[in-house]
Formats: structure tokens, C-alpha cells, sequence
């Protein structure tokens, strides 16, 4: 407790000095959790509108779908499969899809667009769509109409109870024609899909399709991305004796993944570049403070006080430094990061073109996620038990005549 006392007295000696210090670590817990928290916030949205909303985290198709997804190369709809897999745990559901291309008519108007035939109940549980009607209705198990897209209806100038046509080829070949009324308008966050989504009840697509009992994919529906890994081989196990694959979503979004991973390197190369100029920072601080208390240093040893003891208080000095700066950083950063994942930021022009040219929701997300805050903690006091290495050897290693003289 002394100790303490000792080294909390000692860094309010020279407030000037400590309030330096601890603004330096203050910015850099700032700028770092505020630059994870963004760069990981944004990945998770990316994610969410590219992945969660379409595709899922894990799919299971016939074992040749996926290299030229043609209608086709269906499988077979298998409630013990679906009831096996969902006993997997981590595992929330098993959604059944079936999707191809279809020519969509309107009056004048015509355009190529992906159907997609779900089970509105149990997809809502996964992409939450039904949060995303702006207009009508969200479907019914067994309905018969279908909802488009909100840019894809505002080309088409498409509205609720509207009818429209599709034709397509359907399973084997056959002709696939059939007039749907439009049930609702739905926003899909990723923007590719909300030029070309059509969505209708799964029974309604297989009639369309000629396709009863079959589908292009099931998708299993679990409880965080992060337990891809750990739930895909379980599936593979599941799977794997029916002539059927499980994909993850790295293997179906490669170029996303891709793209996120050479970002993430970018950003963490641009903490290391922050942190090691804060380190520097730090350090010279640190340098300066041990050349003005030389002289101090040797009369307290010269009264008696173990160097060991005196390396005690300056290390708890330290310390207290890295508290100060780190606490109210973080103070700082929680309002900072509360705010930003309310109210993301929204990209417009150029900039929001390209994203859309990635097939991603123009915003700039944040992530609360604890373990930004938690790293950003560990990194700081790393940096400071790495400084404190040379007050501490100089401290053990000093000349008491040298440093009275000083």
C-alpha cells in the first residue's frame, strides 16, 4: 500500500509531464478501438448483406450444383436429413431454396432476375426479411404471389398488387411460364440483389419449375459466424454418404473473403504503424523523466532504499501512467463506438458505387464487440512493460557518486 501511495504522489509531481503521457495513450486507445471497431463493423456488414442475407454461412447441394448451378443439377428435399443436421448443436435451422434465373415482364419493361423460392417462416428467422418490406405484405407459408426487390420494381415501376410475368426453363427442360402478383416490395441491404431478387414461397417455385421435391440447396441456419468451422465438418460428416457437399461461405464468397482479409492486413499494418510511433512516444517520455529524477534516484538510495524497491515504485508509476490514459481513452472510445453502431455511417458518390460494384451495402458499421477494447488494453501495457525496461535498468545499473552529481 505504501508503494502505491509512493507512486501515485510521484506522477502528480509533475503534472505537465503526466498529462502528456497520458493523453498520448488516451489518443491511441482512441484511434485504435475506433479503427478496429469500424474495420470489423464494416466487415460484419459486408458479411451480413452478402452472406447472411442470401447465401447463409453453410450450404448443402448436390455434389456437381455448385460448379455450373444450372436448374438441373438438383437434390432431393429430405426432412431426416434437414432434422439430422438440425441436431447439430450450434445449428438454429436448416432452410430449403430453390433458385434460377427467370425473365421477368412487366408492360414495356423486361428484365433477367434470380428467383428464389424459401419457406417464408423459417428464412424470416435467419435474414429477418420480413423487416424489410416497405410496401405490402410478407408471404404466407403456401402463397402464391411473390415479392420483388425495391430497385428491381422501381425499374420495372412495379408496385404492390401489381401482376407480373415470368418465363424461364424449368427442371429437365421444361417450359416454365406463370403470372404472379406482387405481394410486397422488399429492401435487400446488398445492392446486386436488390436489382434482381424475386421472392416467392418454396411450393410456389417448385410448380414453377417443374421441380417438385427438389431443391438447389439447403441452408444451415447457425447461431454466430464464427462457428463455421467448427459446425461445417459435422455437416461434411452428415452429407458425405449422399452424394451430396457442404460449402462454407469462404468457399462460396471467395472474392469477399478475399477482399476482407487484404483489408484487415491493411488496417492492422496501420495500428502497428500508430502504436509504434505511440511507443516512441512513450519511451522518450519515459527517457526524459529518468534523466531529470537521477539526481533524486541516487539520494534516495544514499539514505538507504534498496534499488530493487525504488524499480518497485517507478514500475508502479508506469502503471498507474498506462491507467490513467487507458481509462479515459476507453471512456472516450465506448461513447465514440455506441454512437457510430446506431447511426452508421452512410458512403455516397463515387465511393458508394464502388461498394455496390462488390455487391455491398454502402455503409461504414461499427462493431461493440468486447474483445476490440480488450486487445486495444493489451497492446497499450505491452508497449508500457516494454518502455519501463529502461528506467528500471537504469535504475539497477546507476552510479550513486555519478547521479549526486547530476
Amino acid at each position: 500500500m505504501e508503494i502505491l501511495k509512493l507512486a501515485w504522489r510521484n506522477i502528480w509531481r509533475n503534472k505537465r509531464r503526466t498529462i502528456i503521457t497520458a493523453a498520448s495513450l488516451m489518443f491511441a486507445v482512441i484511434f485504435g478501438i475506433t479503427m478496429r471497431s469500424m474495420q470489423l463493423g464494416t466487415y460484419d456488414s459486408m458479411i451480413d448483406s452478402a452472406v447472411r442475407q442470401y447465401s447463409g454461412f453453410i450450404q448443402v447441394q448436390d455434389t456437381s450444383y455448385w460448379k455450373e448451378k444450372t436448374i438441373d443439377d438438383l437434390m432431393m428435399d429430405s426432412l431426416q436429413l434437414r432434422h439430422e443436421i438440425e441436431k447439430l448443436d450450434g445449428v438454429v435451422n436448416v432452410l430449403p431454396r430453390l433458385e434460377s434465373f427467370a425473365l421477368i415482364s412487366s408492360g414495356k419493361k423486361t428484365k433477367g432476375a434470380m428467383l428464389q423460392g424459401i419457406d417464408p417462416l423459417l428464412d424470416d428467422q435467419m435474414t429477418q426479411i420480413s423487416d424489410k418490406v416497405v410496401k405490402g405484405r410478407f408471404l404466407t407459408r403456401k402463397d402464391e404471389g411473390i415479392l420483388v426487390s425495391q430497385r428491381l420494381a422501381a425499374f420495372l415501376n412495379i408496385n404492390v398488387n401489381d401482376t407480373i410475368v415470368l418465363i424461364s426453363q424449368g427442371y429437365h427442360g421444361v417450359t416454365a411460364a406463370d403470372v404472379f402478383p406482387v405481394r410486397g416490395i422488399v429492401k435487400i441491404p446488398n445492392p446486386k440483389l436488390d436489382k434482381s431478387l424475386l421472392i416467392t414461397s418454396i411450393s410456389k417455385a417448385q410448380d414453377f419449375y417443374g421441380a417438385q421435391g427438389m431443391l438447389t440447396s439447403m441452408v444451415v441456419n447457425i447461431e454466430a459466424k464464427n462457428r463455421v468451422d467448427e459446425i461445417l465438418p459435422e455437416v461434411k460428416a452428415i452429407v458425405g454418404n449422399n452424394k451430396l457437399i457442404a460449402l462454407g461461405w469462404t468457399e462460396m464468397n471467395k472474392e469477399l473473403k478475399q477482399q476482407i482479409d487484404a483489408d484487415s492486413g491493411s488496417g492492422q499494418i496501420m495500428l502497428a504503424i500508430l502504436y509504434i510511433v505511440v511507443f516512441f512516444g512513450i519511451l522518450g517520455t519515459i527517457i526524459m523523466m529518468t534523466a531529470e529524477r537521477q539526481k533524486e534516484f541516487g539520494v534516495m538510495v544514499a539514505l538507504g532504499m534498496q534499488k530493487w524497491y525504488l524499480s518497485i515504485i517507478v514500475f508502479v508509476e508506469t502503471i498507474f501512467l498506462g491507467f490513467v490514459g487507458v481509462i479515459l481513452g476507453a471512456f472516450v472510445s465506448l461513447g465514440i463506438v455506441a454512437y457510430f453502431y446506431d447511426s452508421p455511417i452512410h458512403i455516397t458518390g463515387e465511393m458508394a458505387e464502388i461498394y455496390e460494384q462488390f455487391g455491398i451495402e454502402p455503409i461504414l458499421a461499427f462493431s461493440n464487440d468486447f474483445t476490440i477494447f480488450l486487445n486495444q488494453f493489451l497492446i497499450v501495457f505491452l508497449l508500457l512493460f516494454i518502455a519501463v525496461i529502461y528506467p528500471l535498468v537504469k535504475i539497477l545499473t546507476f552510479n550513486i557518486i555519478t547521479a549526486l552529481r547530476a
